[in-house]
């Protein structure tokens, strides 16, 4: 876990740049809020993003009304996450934790999300237990990932066309392995069938109801950030419900 904190510690101030733009575009932001609605529903629930970094998911589910608490292993995205949240005038719980074993009671929350974190961890059948227990029966799990290893999209043609315009927003390549200790082959997701896989781990955590959307960088990003951060991927979120237990 050491590898992980220190890659987003470093990694906390480019990443930053990059989201905070996307916040402070309205036509992103709402197309983000639109695509949380549309599994969330409208009503305010008691939300847990996990690996939240510096808290634009968070900010975004707080603006549309929900009680967020937002748990991150790195200090430096967190100290990110308070200072975006601050100057958007939006009140969310930041915890540090490891999302392999969060600091939170059983059946706390009645939704978790998590963007673009499972691909990270050394265990994800671990995290996605937690993600259940920490969960209300019949909660909501919802969380956007990509295969960014093996996914056909990202072709030598598609990484050249996405790093021109990478660099127009004054970024690293798209296909570069700039961490390689982190990076590195003993990662689940470099081998792994996604998001095939994804849906036999939630299944053999009990949850139901999964289902894959499929091409959600199409539906949130525009121009040249599309061209740039979606174009060698496909990123998708799984969505499932917690299944009920009979232990109370």
């Amino acid at each position: 876990m050491d590898c992980i904190e220190a890659h987003w510690n470093r990694r906390s101030a480019s990443y930053n740049d990059f989201v905070v733009k996307g916040f402070a575009d309205l036509k992103e932001r709402r197309a983000w809020q639109d695509h949380f609605t549309s599994i969330l529903g409208d009503a305010p629930l008691n939300i847990l993003d996990v690996g939240c970094g510096p808290g634009i998911v968070s900010m975004q589910l707080a603006e549309l009304g929900h009680r967020v608490t937002s748990v991150d292993l790195s200090d430096e995205m967190l100290s990110c996450a308070r200072r975006n949240a601050e100057t958007a005038g939006l009140s969310i719980d930041f915890r540090k934790g490891d999302a392999m074993c969060l600091d939170i009671p059983d059946r706390e929350f009645d939704a978790v999300v998590s963007d673009y974190m499972l691909w990270t961890v050394p265990d994800p059948e671990k995290v996605i237990s937690e993600w259940s227990r920490v969960l209300k029966d019949d909660g909501i799990l919802a969380y956007t990932d990509g295969d960014w290893f093996n996914d056909p999209l990202s072709t030598p043609l598609r990484c050249r066309i996405s790093d021109m315009f990478l660099n127009l927003c004054g970024n690293r390549s798209s296909c570069d392995d700039d961490d390689p200790e982190f990076r590195g082959s003993d990662l689940w997701s470099r081998t792994a069938d996604r998001p095939s896989d994804d849906m036999r781990m939630l299944e053999n955590a009990g949850f139901r109801d999964i289902h894959v959307i499929h091409g959600v960088q199409k539906k949130v990003l525009h121009g040249t950030r599309y061209y740039a951060y979606g174009f060698t991927n496909d990123h998708f979120t799984v969505t499932a419900r917690k299944g009920i237990t009979s232990s109370r």
